[in-house]
Formats: structure tokens, sequence, C-alpha cells
């Protein structure tokens, strides 16, 4: 019978309960709902499990409340400050029509009827418009208003509304104290993960978590201040047994002590992740001898040494990844335990180890036969015959980065492409010495790459590109940024050969419309696209994408002189899923453009431009979702 109702009177709300949930976590989804009728909504209400919530706006503490009492069965939580109530992406509180809206219409708009005011807010209710003010001025209505901000309050009425949270992030909360974290622990019983960033936390708060949240297995700190040893101490003597996962990064107060009590008191503990200058050899030895399941480790202690890497080597034999970032004293030697204790190890980073030498990555090619990611970053003396050795012993070697090697010559990847012929990822970042012969070899033994990024590759030219365009048809992700030698040839050779998904010209100056032309007609599939600083590519080109990539969804066109509002208007024409959009120093785009874009992309959610570009209409048009991104214009 059309009109009947024949969802609610055969279901029972355990059943449509179960439906819902099953529609799965997407905000839309479950916002829609919500939408179907009342019964739907209470029913949603008190089955949402997640929830990203701002932590900054007016009465910020009157909205956790709400939220809290909207959506109890709330497990999952992250609050951050550096959002706005109205920008994000999470549940929130119904409102009136926000008032910086209701200002942008006249007397007679304000006089309308409802349905007129909704059909003006829902095409752009997910719309967020980022403007990059010019000059550098604050947005506006900030100047002389307080910025409010969520305090202990709200998060006690959060605690005792959602007793039910298993996870929470607390982001950039810098009114969020220790009395917070004791209501948190007092009601939320099943806390399994905690982040905080940029919190000042004092110690009583850390220690109530331990005491209360026993089933604590995920524990992120970063940048959080107010707290000492005896503060993570304190929490790891009580929960220390389920931590699995432990990341402290950039707090000043971390020293020897709290890596004494890890080590003591969290036997199961998988994950790490320590930065801290106060870290030395007694903390990390400490943490190899106590806690010998880790699986991962990532240190940045700048006084640490080989002893600390000896009893890695010898007590943590599962590790399988390790990433070490600016060590200044341990040598080749920190790595040859490694090698002999740690068999499984896949995955390795090397960040500014100013010590090691070729040495180093032999110990390791030859011991860890599993080795699957390799990075190397301004290690400045590890030479050409660091990946020979990679490229003879490690045949299943998927992902190798280079950043900053200015040593390492083309002879090396020879013995890449020779014997590491799974290879999927291959990113070269200011790699000087390293020119279109090194990709030949890559592109003849690896044929199964699949992402190719090169940054300021001044030796990199169309050669290369032909060669892989020629071996590797699997190629989804190519990234060329001022390489300015690369032209249409090598673009026309890799579009005609592989269907790609993401691509970054940025700074390619030699490439036209007609290389975006070619591109566009073979990469139907792509999804983003930065053609920055491409000085000659003109409307030509974006009509050229509009027509052929209709699943594009971000582009990048800033410093394109020669882009016009007309080139805009084709684009988004044929390009109706854009939601991300980057197009600031287009010296020939003006406000209508802008205004092209803001009306024609209606799934948009970024634009970053010059805010003297952006006209009233086009503001109001944007709707309530308005903020400013500011660039250094």
């Amino acid at each position: 019978m059309r009109g009947a109702d024949l969802i609610n009177a055969a279901l029972p709300d355990e059943l449509l309960e179960d439906v819902i949930r099953r529609v799965g976590g997407g905000k839309r989804d479950l916002d829609a709902c919500a939408l179907v009728c009342r019964r739907w909504r209470r029913l949603e209400r008190a089955s949402r499990r997640a929830a990203r919530l701002a932590a900054s706006g007016e009465r910020a503490d009157e909205v956790l409340r709400l939220v809290a009492e909207r959506f109890p069965a709330l497990a999952d939580v992250s609050v951050d400050e550096r959002l706005t109530a109205a920008g994000v992406a999470g549940v929130a509180p119904r409102s009136r029509r926000p008032r910086q809206y209701a200002r942008c219409l006249s007397p007679m708009q304000a006089r309308s009827p409802t349905p007129y005011r909704r059909r003006r807010r829902l095409p752009l209710s997910s719309l967020a418009l980022h403007i990059a003010p010019f000059p550098l001025d604050p947005p506006p209505g900030f100047e002389g208003s307080e910025r409010t901000c969520l305090t202990d309050v709200g998060l006690a009425h959060l605690a005792r509304g959602c007793r039910g949270i298993e996870k929470l992030s607390l982001i950039w909360c810098s009114a969020i104290s220790s009395t917070g974290l004791v209501r948190i622990a007092e009601n939320c019983k099943n806390l399994t993960s905690l982040e905080l960033q940029a919190c000042y936390i004092g110690d009583p708060g850390l220690i109530a978590i331990g005491e209360g949240c026993k089933l604590l297995k995920n524990l992120n700190l970063r940048f959080v201040e107010g707290t000492t040893d005896e503060g993570l101490i304190g929490l790891v003597k009580n929960c220390g047994q389920s931590l699995v996962s432990l990341s402290v990064a950039t707090c000043v107060w971390l020293t020897d002590a709290s890596l004494h009590a890890v080590g003591s008191h969290c036997p199961n503990l998988e994950i790490l992740s320590v930065d801290s200058d106060r870290v030395q050899n007694g903390g990390v030895i400490s943490i190899a001898k106590g806690c010998r399941r880790l699986k991962s480790l990532r240190l940045q202690c700048i006084d640490a040494g080989d002893e600390a890497l000896q009893a890695i080597g010898s007590f943590c034999l599962l590790l399988e990844s390790l990433s070490l970032n600016n060590f200044l004293r341990f040598t080749d030697r920190s790595l040859s335990f490694i090698a002999k204790g740690c068999k499984n190890l896949t995955d390795l980073i090397l960040n500014d180890c100013q010590l090691l030498t070729d040495s180093s990555l032999e110990y390791v090619a030859r011991s860890c036969k599993k080795l699957a990611r390799l990075k190397i970053n301004g290690c400045q003396n590890m030479e050409t015959a660091a990946l020979e050795h990679i490229g003879r012993w490690c045949p299943g070697l998927l992902e190798l980065s280079l950043i900053f090697c200015p040593r390492i010559q083309n002879s090396a990847f020879l013995e890449i492409g020779r014997g590491c012929s799974l290879l999927r990822s291959l990113y070269l970042v200011d790699c000087s010495r390293i020119s279109d012969s090194a990709l030949c070899h890559i592109a003849q033994g690896c044929k199964n790459l699949t992402e190719l990024s090169i940054r300021r590759g001044y030796e990199m030219g169309d050669k290369a590109l032909i060669s892989v365009a020629e071996n590797c048809k699997s190629l989804r992700e190519l990234t060329l940024q001022f390489c300015e030698r690369v032209s249409d040839a090598g673009l026309t050779a890799i579009a005609e050969n592989c269907s790609l998904h993401k691509l970054n010209l940025c700074g390619c100056t030699l490439i036209t419309d007609s290389g975006l032309t070619a591109i566009a007609r073979g990469s139907p599939d792509l999804v983003v696209l930065d053609i920055s600083v491409l000085r000659i590519i003109s409307d030509i080109a974006l009509a050229k994408i509009g027509d052929g990539c209709p699943k594009l969804k971000e582009i990048a066109l800033s410093h394109c002189p020669e882009v016009t509002d007309v080139g805009l208007g084709h684009l988004v024409r044929g390009c109706l899923q854009v939601e991300s959009c980057q197009m600031v120093y287009c010296r020939q785009i003006t406000s209508a453009g802008v205004a092209t874009i803001i009306s024609g992309c209606t799934r948009l959610k970024k634009l970053l431009v010059e805010e003297w570009k952006v006209s009233e209409r086009t503001r109001r048009r944007a709707g309530p979702v308005l903020s400013f991104l500011c660039t250094g214009l």
C-alpha cells in the first residue's frame, strides 16, 4: 500500500538496532538513519559508537554534556581543540541556524518560511571553505572575543554520560587537568586506549588512570606537560600488565626512571615509541630486558649508544620493526647486534644517523632476509655499497626510501633491479647523483612497481619515464616534484601504458597542455592531481581533465598564471566529485572562478585561495562552516 510504514510495524527495537549497526560507522549514513523518523533517531542515538568533537567554541562544556546525554553508547571519542564546532565531522547537538549564517541574511530572507531556509543550507552542509588571508589577518569575529575551550567540567559530563568509553583522544585540550582524568578513571572502567596530545596533565591524573582503568592497552602521550616520571611510573605500576602499546614523544620530563618502570611492569608490551633527549643507555637496556615481546620499536634518544642497541639485539628477538632517529653516538657495531639477534626484522628506518656506514647495512642484509621496507634519511656516510648489499641479500624488499643520500650513485640500483624483483614502492628525495640509468635498472628488474616518487630529481628525464612506462604496467601513483628535465614525451609514455590514480607534477616546468591531455585520455580513474607551478599550462589542460577524469577528488593548481575562470568552469562540469582544491597565486583566477568552484562542486570540503578573491556572496554560499587557513602569503 502506497504510503504505508511496512518497516516499523514489522521490526522490533532490537532488530532495528542491529540493522542500524550494520549500516556502518560512516557519520553520513548514521545521520541519514536518524532522519527517517523519531523512532529511528532514538535507536540510532542509543547505538552510535564513535564521535569526533570540537573542544573549542561557545559553551564547549555544554556541547559535551548534550552529546553525552544523547549518545550514551559512545565507545570511541576524539576531542580536538583545533576543530570548530561548526566544522567537526562527528556527532553534535542539533541547533538552530548558526549566528554567522543568520547575519548573512537580509531581513526579508530571515522572515521567509522554514522550507526556504532549509533548501539554502542542505546542498553545502558538509562544505568547509579554507581561505588563505591576504595579507595575514585574523579570522572575522576573532578580534575582541575570548576563545572558550573544553574544561574538566565537560570531561566530567562525558565520563558520567558515556561510561562505556573504550577509546579516548584529547588533542590540544589545554584547559584539561588531572581532575578531568580522575573523572574518566572513576567512570570509564572499560577504557583500553588513551591519547593525550598537547595537554597540561599532572601526575595525579595519570596515576588515577592506572588505578581505575585496568584494561588499558594503548597509551599515547605527545607534548604532555605538567607531568613527571612519577605520573607514568604510577600508571604502569597499576596497569602495566595490560599495556600493549606505549608512545611517549616530545615530553621533556621523560627520563630513564620511567623506562625502568616500563621494563619492570610491562612484560606484554609489543609497541614502544620513545622520543626524549634525557633518555640514556640504562633506560633502553631496562626496556630490552623487561619487554621481550617487543615487535615494533621507535627510538629518538640522542645520548643512547651502542650498549643500548646491543641489549635490544640480545633480548628482543621478536622485533619486526625498528626506527632509529637522530642517534649521534651509535655506530655500525649497533646494527651488527641488531642483525644477529632480530632475524624477523621486516621494517628498518634510519634517520640522521651520521656515524653509520655501508658496513651496517651489510650486517642487516646478510642476516635479516625478511626485510621488506627500508628507509634511509640523511645518513650521509652511506655510499653505493650499502644498497648493493640490500640488492644481493634481500629479495623480499617491497619499499625503498632514500632521502638526502648524496653519495649513492646509479650503480647501486643495478643490484636492486637484479635482486629485488618484488619492489613495489620507490621514494627518492634529494639524491643528487641518481639519474636516468638508475631508474632504467629499476624498471627493467622491478616490474611490479606500483608507486614511484621522485622529488628534486634534477638529473631525471624522459628516458627514465619511458623505461618505467614500458616495463611497469601496474604503476598507479607517480610523483615527480621539481624534476625539471621531464617533458611531455615522458608523460605521454606513462599515460599510454599506465592508468594512474595519483599524479604529482609540481614544478615540472616543461610539461604543457599536451602532456596533461595524454594523462586525461589514459587515466580515467585519476583521483589526486597536483599541477602546481606549471607555468605554461592553460585552460585547455583543465578542460581535458574535466572531460577525461570524472573521479577526480583532489586537485592543486597553485602558481599557474595562465589558468583562468573559463578553465575552472570546464573542470567543474566534468569533475563532480572534487573535495579539495588549491589555487593560490593564479593571477587570472578571479572571484568569479572561486564562485564557480563553490557552486559547482557540491562535495567540496576544502578550498585554498587568497582571501581577497572570496566575495561576500560566496561566503554566504559556503554556509556556516567557514574557517581561515594561513599560508604565509
